[in-house]
């Protein structure tokens, strides 16, 4: 018995660090491609205005317009993967993005900023549902937190290094001739194609597919997974059997406060910082904006092992926000100094946290059976999407109503403490999900 026992302990570790090394790190490096393609475009953001006579406002609109097509497009993309498969989706989904790189390079007008953003936000709108859902199906509930925080980790690690990228970019002398900020553009939209190739060749759609897995470890793995899958075995729940179940909407909720909280950090963190008089070069500023983003990689990387080690999820999803939401209102009432930062820190801490186990919960509380759906995952990315809409709004009027920035974090900061409320109240739930991961 007890060799049994050794035995399957030495597989699972087997199989959990080849998971980790060739599914969720080429996850990873493909996330930190599709975060830094978002976010190019705030750092070639000034000399392309000028460039192109973008008034601020033009500039926010075409900004915009990557998240509204991001919106309108997770539920088509997902619908895409389950008709096609992995390989053809994603190659498709990557040249479009490189397409779209390629567009920026060019872009003579406002409008062609406008539909060359859009385009990209139509490329990039089923990555994110897509990724978390493959990932799903490759690991057991035991090992799915940190699976899962492990790709996600990539998001803050591309804001930390993405920006000296681009800065890279934007001031070497380019051998084309071009102005520096279409050059970042195309620079950096040529690997992309590069990497739909790589990706479509690599990437298969489930576990007994995979050259870097034994026979015995196929084994271990697709009786790991088969309590899930024979809850999947029946007929799939429809959507409104799926709608009925308050889960889905507290899950959609959820992300949607954190997320709009997210962004309300992210949104303040350049201008915070600037106020902060601890260091006046560029350099200096940069590298402070980037403690609080290390913070958030650092939570996304421990908390996904503290919550499969406890097999619990809700609270280490509620507990970190609300700490996150705390830090942040208390930030926004302090004057500009160290502490502040100190409570960015902090709060970057809790959302990596919060973030990099949610995406356990569904599954934890078997939302929509035994397998979650991918149109389900990419429902409730879709309300963390609004965030995205949400927060940069919602911050301008507030902003613009009381005359003080602060006032509108804190507002934004609130939602964290009230996400877990959603999350955590049912304590059936709680009780249940401890029993099943």
């Amino acid at each position: 018995m007890q060799e049994n026992t050794d035995v399957d302990t030495s597989i699972r570790q087997r199989v959990g660090r080849k998971i980790a090394l060739w599914l969720v790190l080429p996850i990873a490096v493909l996330t930190f491609v599709n975060s830094i393609d978002r976010v190019n475009v705030s750092y070639a953001g000034s000399a392309m205005s000028a460039d192109l006579g973008l008034s601020p406002d033009q500039f926010g609109q075409g900004v915009s317009m990557f998240f509204i097509a991001y919106l309108l497009f997770q539920y088509p993309h997902v619908q895409l993967l389950k008709r096609i498969g992995i390989k053809p989706w994603l190659f498709c989904s990557m040249l479009l993005w490189a397409c779209s790189g390629f567009w920026m390079a060019h872009v003579q007008s406002a409008t062609e900023f406008y539909v060359a953003r859009f385009l990209l936000g139509m490329a990039e709108a089923g990555f994110a549902p897509g990724m978390t859902w493959l990932i799903s199906q490759w690991t057991p509930p035991s090992i799915r937190a940190r699976a899962l925080s492990g790709a996600l980790v990539a998001v803050p690690l591309s804001m930390v290094l993405g920006g000296p990228l681009c800065g890279w970019l934007l001031g070497i002398a380019n051998p084309l001739g071009m102005e520096a900020w279409r050059y970042m553009f195309l620079a950096i939209a040529i690997p992309n194609v590069v990497l739909a190739i790589a990706a479509a060749f690599y990437f298969v759609d489930r576990p007994d597919r995979a050259r870097w897995l034994t026979a015995a470890e196929r084994d271990w793995l697709e009786r790991e997974m088969a309590p899930s899958a024979g809850d999947a075995r029946g007929p799939a729940p429809s959507f409104l059997q799926i709608a009925r179940d308050p889960w889905l909407w507290r899950c959609s909720i959820g992300w949607l406060l954190i997320m709009t909280g997210a962004y309300a950090l992210a949104f303040w963190l350049p201008q915070l910082v600037r106020q902060l008089d601890l260091g006046g070069s560029e350099l200096m500023i940069g590298t402070l904006s980037a403690l609080p983003m290390l913070g958030i990689a650092i939570g996304l990387a421990v908390n996904g092992r503290l919550s499969d080690r406890a097999g619990e999820r809700l609270r280490h999803v509620g507990i970190p926000s609300a700490a996150a939401g705390i830090a942040m209102l208390a930030a926004a009432g302090l004057e500009p100094g160290w502490p502040v930062l100190a409570l960015l820190f902090v709060a970057g801490l809790g959302l990596g946290a919060a973030q990099g186990v949610f995406w356990a919960i569904p599954s934890a509380v078997r939302l929509g059976g035994g397998s979650v759906p991918v149109g389900v995952i990419a429902l409730i990315s879709m309300f963390g999407t609004a965030g995205g809409i949400i927060g940069p709004w919602l911050t301008g009027f507030l902003v613009g109503s009381t005359g003080s920035f602060s006032v509108a974090i804190g507002v934004l900061a609130a939602l964290l403490v009230i996400a877990p409320l959603l999350l955590s109240f049912d304590r059936a739930g709680r009780t249940g999900i401890a029993q099943r991961t």
